[in-house]
Parts: C-alpha cells; sequence; structure tokens
C-alpha cells in the first residue's frame, strides 16, 4: 500500500483548535515563532470550542 502522511499546517492547525489565522505566529516580543515553536504551542492548548461547551455547562450547573 503505497501513500504518504500529510501533517496539517500551522494555519490548518490554529483553526482545528478554534483559534484566529495567524494567532501562534508571532510571540509577546513582536517576533516571527519557528514552525516547530508554533505546533509546541497549540499541542499544549485547549481547543476553544471545546473549552466553550464544558464552561457552559458548568455555569448552567451552578445557576440552578
Amino acid at each position: 500500500m503505497d501513500g504518504c502522511i500529510r501533517f496539517p499546517t500551522e494555519l490548518e492547525s490554529e483553526r482545528l483548535m478554534g483559534l484566529p489565522d495567524g494567532w501562534t505566529k508571532y510571540g509577546a516580543d513582536g517576533r516571527e515563532i519557528s514552525g516547530v515553536q508554533r505546533y509546541r504551542a497549540l499541542g499544549n492548548s485547549i481547543a476553544l470550542p471545546c473549552a466553550g461547551y464544558i464552561m457552559t455547562g458548568i455555569s448552567e450547573v451552578l445557576n440552578q
């Protein structure tokens, strides 16, 4: 079986996590971040839609 593995780009990874395009492109000092560091930052984050869903559920339970 022939084929290849395609990894998502940094931009695609940001979109999968629910972040705006280019969210991880620059550091706090304004300098561009390497692709490896961008992947690391995305790997250590939580998907925003998932966080929103969880927080909404917690809010509903606390407000009952």
